[in-house]
C-alpha cells in the first residue's frame, strides 16, 4: 500500500513536473513571441522616423538646389549688356558664356511670338515644354522628357527684352539634367548592400 501510494504520488509529481514544464515552454514562446513583435514595432517605428527625416532632408536639398538655379537664371539675365542683344551671333556669344559658367546645358529666350533662342540656333518647338510664355510672371519649374530616361528639370523666368530687329523676349529658360539637379541627394549601395546616402 505505501508502495502504491508512493507510485501515484511518483505519477504526481512527475504529471506536474511535466505540467510545469509545458507551462514554462508554452509562457517563454508566447513571451518570445512577444518580445519579437515590440521589436519589430520599435524597428518600424525608428525606420519611419529614419525616412521621414531623410526624406525631409532630401526635400530641402532638392528645394535649395531650385532656388540657386533660378537665382543663377536671374544673375545671368542681369548680367546681359546691350551688346549682347545688338544682333544674334553677340547673343549667342553670350548665351554660351553664361551656360559655360553655370554649367547650364541650355539658357534660352522665347520671342512673342514663341520662337526658341538658344546659342545654336533657333528653335520652332515651344510646345515641347510646359510653361506659358505668353502669360509668366513668375519663376516657373517643369520637367521635359517626363516619360523617358532622359529627364531635364525646366526652370523658365518672365523676362522683358527688346533686342535685335525689334524682337521681343518674353520669357528665358534653363535647361538643367534631372541627375545634375538632384545631385547630393541620392542613394549609392556599396557591393555589401550597405546603402549610403550622399547628403
Amino acid at each position: 500500500m505505501n508502495r502504491e501510494k508512493s507510485r501515484n504520488t511518483l505519477w504526481i509529481a512527475v504529471i506536474g513536473g511535466v505540467i510545469v514544464a509545458a507551462i514554462l515552454i508554452v509562457g517563454t514562446f508566447l513571451l518570445g513571441q512577444s518580445a519579437s513583435h515590440d521589436t519589430d514595432a520599435a524597428v518600424r517605428s525608428v525606420s519611419l522616423l529614419y525616412l521621414d527625416e531623410l526624406a525631409g532632408r532630401r526635400e530641402k536639398v532638392v528645394s535649395s538646389n531650385l532656388k540657386q538655379t533660378i537665382e543663377k537664371a536671374k544673375i545671368a539675365i542681369d548680367l546681359m549688356g546691350e551688346d549682347d542683344i545688338s544682333e544674334i551671333s553677340n547673343l549667342q556669344a553670350y548665351q554660351s558664356r553664361m551656360k559655360r559658367l553655370y554649367g547650364l546645358e541650355k539658357f534660352a529666350f522665347v520671342d512673342t511670338e514663341g520662337r526658341i533662342y538658344t546659342s545654336l540656333g533657333i528653335e520652332e518647338n515651344i510646345s515641347d515644354y510646359h510653361f506659358d510664355y505668353k502669360n509668366i510672371d513668375e519663376a516657373e519649374i517643369s520637367i521635359l522628357n517626363l516619360d523617358t530616361p532622359d529627364k531635364k528639370v525646366i526652370i523658365a523666368i518672365p523676362v522683358d527684352i527688346r533686342a535685335f530687329d525689334n524682337i521681343n523676349f518674353c520669357a528665358s529658360f534653363i535647361e538643367i539634367d534631372m541627375d545634375e539637379m538632384l545631385e547630393g541627394v541620392s542613394l549609392k549601395s556599396n557591393e555589401g548592400d550597405t546603402t549610403f546616402c550622399n547628403i
